[in-house]
């Protein structure tokens, strides 16, 4: 599989085998996509620890593979629910899926 990432420089950053960090992006992606879709149903429902816990898990990942922009947009979305601070889940999560989306090749 092909990412819009420069792996070859993650590996390095992290000290890991590019093998190793196409692995963890590959699961970064799959892990992504639920904590997306949990993160879906919980604005929809206006779940504010739903989405609290969907953007946790979210920038934890991103944030441990050096994915600092999907990170800094989890992360706002995570405090924003944990003060329970009006702002546009909606597009910000739009945001998020599109840049986590973005990665695929």
């Amino acid at each position: 599989m092909i990412y819009n990432l420069d792996l070859e420089a993650m590996a390095s950053e992290l000290d890991f085998d590019l093998e190793d960090v196409e692995m963890l992006v590959e699961s970064f992606l799959e892990t992504a996509d639920e904590s997306l879709e949990d993160m879906k149903i919980a604005i929809e429902s206006n779940d504010m620890d739903g989405i609290f816990q969907s953007a946790h898990a979210i920038k934890g990942i991103s944030a441990n593979l050096t994915l600092n922009h999907i990170s800094n947009i989890a992360k706002e979305i995570e405090m924003s629910a944990r003060t329970s601070e009006s702002i546009d889940f909606i597009s910000k999560y739009q945001e998020l899926s599109s840049v986590i989306k973005s990665i695929e090749g």
